[in-house]
């Protein structure tokens, strides 16, 4: 698309039911439905879709494009660049994948032709055959580090590693949400908060260990990390504290030797291909 063909404007929030706005382009749209997942508490995908305007904003050089302008040539071309940006096939997906549905959503409102500027496009999600997950040995080398003189949050990282692979896999939103009321008769229950499922298994005596060096007076969590009154501004602590675990992980696994970063989505598909056929105490 050429960069002179439109004058920027500014892409402020406008509400989703503001149909008959002259010159309501996709950008402006895209960051109304920000804002309403803003409005609903969404605060992770309110932030994935932020990076996904942003991103197509930058291949456009410019801050808005009027919806007769996105068509299947704009939508290719995109795609050219993003595949010039070096991306994986499942990154450029995504990307393409989200600016669809905000495309489809804009159709739903009166607001875009009811066309399809992505035909011809494969999207879909390819699974990678290479999933990295730690060894039985190599979960034991990590818990029998010598991290004296390292960091707490060094410390900490190491530890809500383990507990993601003692759990099966627990995701970390789910970890940062339990509390001593989760803990009866030896078993560990909770429903998973993306699932809804109820999940049981049991509360070993290596989970315990890693409780205790958190147990804090005053509050029943676990890991007393999610202090903010605001769900936004929960958030806001929950993924900090994530960008700090993943990195003091990926120390981590240097020092016991891998060639690859280490991560909390080792963690899980250490359980989920590696070790789903041992106990923990195998772990131990």
């Amino acid at each position: 698309m050429d960069n002179n063909r439109q004058k920027n404007v500014q892409t402020a929030a406008v509400p989703v039911d503001s149909k008959n706005v002259t010159g309501f382009g996709f950008i402006a749209y895209a960051n109304s439905r920000v804002e309403k997942l803003r409005n609903e508490e969404r605060y992770d995908a309110a932030n994935k879709l932020k990076k996904y305007i942003r991103r197509f904003i930058a291949y456009l050089g410019q801050n808005e494009v009027p919806f007769k302008d996105f068509d299947a040539l704009l939508m290719r071309n995109y795609h050219t660049w993003l595949k010039n940006q070096e991306l994986g096939r499942n990154t450029i997906s995504l990307y393409i994948r989200n600016l669809k549905r905000v495309y489809k959503l804009a159709v739903n409102d009166g607001l875009a032709a009811d066309c399809n500027p992505f035909e011809g496009m494969d999207v879909s999600y390819r699974i990678k055959k290479d999933r990295k997950g730690l060894t039985l040995n190599e979960v034991k080398c990590l818990r029998g580090l010598d991290l004296r003189g390292e960091s707490e949050t060094t410390v900490f990282a190491r530890d809500i590693f383990l507990f993601t692979v003692y759990t099966k896999g627990m995701r970390s939103d789910d970890i940062f949400r339990l509390t001593s009321k989760n803990i009866k008769d030896g078993r560990l229950t909770y429903r998973q908060h993306v699932t809804g499922k109820e999940i049981s298994i049991p509360w070993e005596p290596a989970l315990q260990e890693i409780a205790d060096r958190y147990k804090r007076k005053g509050t029943s969590l676990i890991f007393p990390v999610i202090t903010a009154k605001s769900p936004r501004e929960q958030w806001k602590q929950y993924d900090s504290l994530l960008h700090r675990i993943n990195y003091n992980l990926k120390k981590l696994g240097e020092m016991i030797g891998l060639d690859y970063p280490l991560n909390l989505t080792v963690a899980r598909h250490s359980w989920n291909s590696m070790t789903k056929s041992v106990s923990i105490s195998d772990l131990l």
